[in-house]
């Protein structure tokens, strides 16, 4: 297995490579100030690189209009790299201890970019329950990948030690579909002593996990994180936080990033204020009362539960009829909780997924109890 500098100075030479060829590529935090003007360094520009072809970026008839622009209008390495991303990285770098980000507008784009690094011969080992978003992207990849049995770190240690190729670990900090989380702190370990790079997704945990609720990076330190804002975030979008030469190599390759447009530029600025609430003990002490109260009374009632101490909570009923029957009954009693059966779960393992938040109340998780009472 390769020294772990190995990536490092795969990067170095890449981005060498490339800035002698000058097709290095390196952002610019433009302010746009019309449709017609853009700020840079403290100058004014005329500028003609933005795709806002209406001009609506700055369509005062909005009620969030500032008198600033709100869509990008254009990819973050043309124009489109604007104060508020920048702001929104450095809160994100803050917040969380890593050194460098990049945003995404969604975290299904966000998970194609790691792989846009490897190479052929490279492999990846995934998690067997790891996103859809990073198996596609694996198989999309020049690398070969495997698929570790859930959770099981003694079947990863012995892959690590026998490989030789260049390897990227990637699992999810807490699973969609059972809510189960993965042993963050051995897996990162297994992937320092072995010298491959380690990829947690933290959508489902980033605001859930931790004692400040920043998920991953407080349990563990993997190489590359992401995080996603449309779930505890309460917004959209997502990030890619690591090292400052692995964020600057995922600018050169990652083909979601430089051929997309970037985050419109208010979702980026709620986002960042969103974040500041993050943190805050009382939803998540409240939001902990929830599923305590929830996983005893289903539990009593002889409903069968996985072991998720998370806000998903999967009610395991099988056969997809009866998950479906199950849902519809709960949806004629004015509950909306939809059945989630193959392929997105395995074939026998149907359920309904629970999924509770800080805005519930405690009459509302009896409610959902009694009903399931009923359905018995």
């Amino acid at each position: 297995m390769p020294h772990p500098e190995v990536w490092q100075q795969r990067w170095q030479s890449t981005l060498a490579q490339q800035q002698a060829q000058g097709l290095r590529r390196q952002r610019v935090c433009c302010q746009p100030l019309s449709p017609r003007t853009v700020r840079m360094d403290g100058r004014d520009y005329l500028q003609f690189a933005s795709n806002d072809y209406l001009g609506l970026a700055f369509e005062p008839g909005n009620p969030s209009f500032s008198g600033a622009s709100r869509g990008a209008g254009a990819s973050p390495l043309v124009s489109g790299y604007q104060p508020a991303h920048r702001a929104l990285e450095q809160a994100l770098c803050e917040a969380t201890g890593y050194p460098a980000a990049m945003l995404f507008s969604s975290g299904f784009a966000a998970n194609s970019a790691p792989l846009s690094l490897l190479q052929a011969g490279d492999r990846v080992l995934a998690d067997k329950l790891a996103h859809a978003s990073i198996v596609d992207a694996a198989l999309a990849s020049p690398a070969t990948m495997r698929r570790f049995p859930h959770n099981d770190m003694a079947t990863l240690a012995s892959w690590l030690a026998k490989g030789e190729a260049d390897t990227l670990v990637a699992t999810e900090s807490v699973f969609s579909m059972d809510g189960d989380q993965a042993p963050l702190t051995e897996l990162v370990a297994l992937c320092r002593k072995h010298g491959a790079l380690s990829w947690v997704d933290d959508a489902h945990g980033f605001g859930i996990l931790g004692e400040h609720g920043l998920g991953a990076a407080e349990l563990a330190r993997p190489d590359l994180l992401t995080i996603t804002f449309g779930k505890a975030m309460g917004a959209g979008g997502a990030a890619l936080l690591g090292s400052e030469l692995m964020i600057d190599a995922l600018q050169q390759s990652a083909r979601h990033y430089i051929y997309s447009t970037a985050m419109p530029t208010d979702q980026a600025e709620l986002v960042r204020q969103q974040l500041g609430k993050l943190t805050q003990p009382e939803r998540r002490a409240h939001m902990a009362q929830l599923i305590q109260r929830f996983r005893q009374g289903a539990e009593q009632l002889g409903w069968q539960l996985g072991s998720s101490q998370t806000p998903i909570q999967p009610i395991l009923v099988g056969a997809s009829e009866a998950a479906l029957a199950l849902s519809e009954r709960l949806k004629q009693a004015g509950i909306w909780c939809p059945a989630i059966r193959p392929p997105t779960v395995p074939r026998g393992q149907a359920r309904l997924r629970v999924v509770l938040n800080a805005g519930h109340r405690p009459e509302d998780i009896d409610r959902l109890l009694d009903q399931l009472g009923v359905a018995l």
